[in-house]
């Protein structure tokens, strides 16, 4: 069978979602800092650094780090590659001008500049340190097609291309529902009805598929396959709403009452769905883990990594193709199965 234009296109984005989100290795950054906490006045100090797909041994020479602090530079008087992966640094004694945290950056020329927010506490009280210039730095970027490294995400920031497309997806379907559900209180046709239904059906799939991998990207990111999270309670409730609607459909015999009742249901299921997952979380004072929330920043805020963008506005589109390709499928399905019936 010939496929329309909008299918190839879906097949082409979702393949290119899956290799290409799958397969792009991840950006330089720092894992962690030993020791975290220590004194910094009394006498020079290290530390080391412990590095994700670094090569610090490889750019030895051109390894060099600081630490900031209310603005202030210090940079580190030896940067020794321990291996690819495990740097030592050391720097001169120095105490916090205002907050007892040190940010610390370790640039080389391979994999540009690695940033690690307040890595480096001090014991010590409050007092002056002596600025020095800026570093000179020969690259900012590494120096490869990377995705941006993000601290708790890590690896699991390739969920990006399947969690949240997949509720768009989902989104797109309800709404489709919603319109057909409109179409069909103003014109009483039984074709729309059957489309609204199906769109919903179709849309519950990624929803269901949305919760899973949300859920897989909690437990690595938060520790826990669930949170007493607002989004996350109010996505749970939309999806037992929908659910309902399902059962709601099978409860009433009449076909064109049938119709009628489930399609103002499903215009108020879908308002409700956009007040709890998108009103209320986002209201001051409702505090919430999921990004874009509850003053917690979202992606683009944070990242503003073009690489990641490359990908995710395709998986974005690919998915919502694929959802519509799923319901079309369903829907025609259908037919057959009412032409059948009444034949």
């Amino acid at each position: 069978m010939k496929l329309s234009w909008w299918k190839w296109a879906c097949v082409v984005l979702l393949i290119y979602t899956f290799t290409a989100g799958l397969l792009v290795p991840m950006a330089p950054g720092i894992l962690r800092v030993s020791p975290d906490n220590l004194s910094t006045a009394a006498a020079p100090f290290t530390v080391k650094v412990h590095g994700y797909n670094t090569r610090f041994l490889s750019n030895q020479n051109s390894l060099q780090a600081w630490l900031l602090n209310d603005k202030t530079q210090v940079a580190a008087t030896t940067a020794k590659a321990l291996s690819e992966t495990e740097a030592e640094l050391t720097f001169p004694a120095l105490a916090p001008l205002q907050k007892p945290v040190f940010d610390l950056f370790v640039n080389d020329d391979a994999d540009g500049t690695l940033v690690m927010a307040s890595a480096i506490a001090t014991t010590d009280s409050i007092s002056a340190i002596s600025p020095v210039s800026k570093i000179s730095v020969k690259n900012e970027k590494e120096d490869y097609f990377a995705f941006p490294f993000q601290h708790i995400l890590y690896e699991s920031i390739r969920n990006l291309f399947f969690h949240v497309p997949m509720w768009f997806a989902m989104i797109a379907l309800m709404a489709w529902a919603v319109f057909n559900n409109i179409r069909y209180l103003r014109g009483g046709q039984q074709k729309h009805d059957l489309m609204a239904a199906e769109a919903v059906n179709a849309g519950l799939v990624f929803g269901v598929l949305g919760l899973l991998t949300g859920s897989l990207w909690a437990r690595v990111t938060w520790g826990s396959w669930w949170v007493d999270d607002i989004k996350l309670n109010g996505t749970a409730i939309t999806m037992l709403a929908y659910m309902a609607y399902v059962v709601l459909r099978g409860a009433v015999d009449d076909e064109q009452k049938r119709a009628r009742i489930s399609a103002v249901y499903s215009i108020f299921a879908f308002v409700m769905m956009l007040v709890l997952i998108g009103v209320l979380p986002r209201l001051s004072g409702n505090d919430s883990l999921h990004p874009g929330n509850g003053g917690n920043p979202a992606f683009g805020q944070y990242d503003l990594d073009s690489h990641l963008r490359a990908v995710f506005y395709a998986a974005c589109l690919g998915w919502i193709l694929l959802g519509f390709w799923v319901y079309n499928l369903r829907y025609r399905i259908r037919l057959l199965n009412e032409k059948i019936h009444h034949a």
